[in-house]
Formats: structure tokens, sequence, C-alpha cells
């Protein structure tokens, strides 16, 4: 009985690895260039995450919905940056840095203010586009 226990746990456990291998690191993927513990699935979909030092939880910046990828590549640079926002608001005015986001849209991620979407299906918003430092 204990080593069917056993067996049956390594079984699910090697489902689990499998099932975590087909999101991540693998040139199929979704992600082929996040490591494991960067993946996430959030109510069904796989979703890229980076470490917010300041909460110290992960955050999903990508997601892979039925829609396509959303949210920014954590990878890119240039593509994603906006001019600094200075002492101007962050969103809702001509002078923000995001002047057609809703306050709601904004998430400040790692002391950097970023307009975020929802990802459809779920509860979580990931960003689209950062304001430089």
């Amino acid at each position: 009985m204990k080593t069917a226990a056993i067996i049956a746990g390594a079984g699910l456990m090697m489902l689990g690895t499998l099932a975590q291998a087909q999101t991540s690191g693998t040139p199929g993927s979704p992600f082929p260039n996040a490591a494991p513990h960067e993946v996430q699935m959030i109510n069904g979909v796989p979703c890229r995450t980076i470490l917010d030092r300041e909460s110290n939880t992960r955050i999903p910046v990508q997601c892979a919905s039925s829609a396509g990828m959303i949210g920014m590549d954590p990878t890119t640079t240039g593509s994603v940056l906006m001019a600094p926002a200075g002492r101007a608001p962050v969103s809702g005015t001509p002078a923000s840095a995001f002047p057609t986001a809703a306050p709601h849209e904004i998430r400040v991620i790692n002391g950097i203010p970023c307009r975020t979407v929802l990802v459809q299906g779920t509860d979580q918003r990931v960003p689209v586009e950062c304001a430089a430092r």
C-alpha cells in the first residue's frame, strides 16, 4: 500500500513537471525563454511572471490567452518604454505618461508605473507599457 502511494505520488509529480515543461523552456512552448519558476497558471491561462521586489510576489507580465499573447515580453526594452513622466500625473491628463489610461489600469511594478490590460477570463492585469525611470 505504501509503495503504491509513493508510485502514485511520483507519477503525479511527473505529470506536473511535464505540464510545466510544455509552457516554458522548450522551443514550441508559449514562453521558450522562461525558466519553469517564472511560469504560473492563472485561472487556466499560462502566464510568465516577474518578481516584484517591493511586494515580494510574482506578477504576470505576459499571458498566452485564447486571443494570443497579452502583455509585454520581459526581455524587450525600448519598444515598451515611454518618456519619463517627471512630476506629471501618471494617467488621465494630456501631460501624463499614460494620457488615455484610466487610474485602475495603472500598476506600479518595482517602482515604475505601467499601464495594464485585463487578461480575459482571469482577474489578473498584465503590463503593456511602462514609463521609463
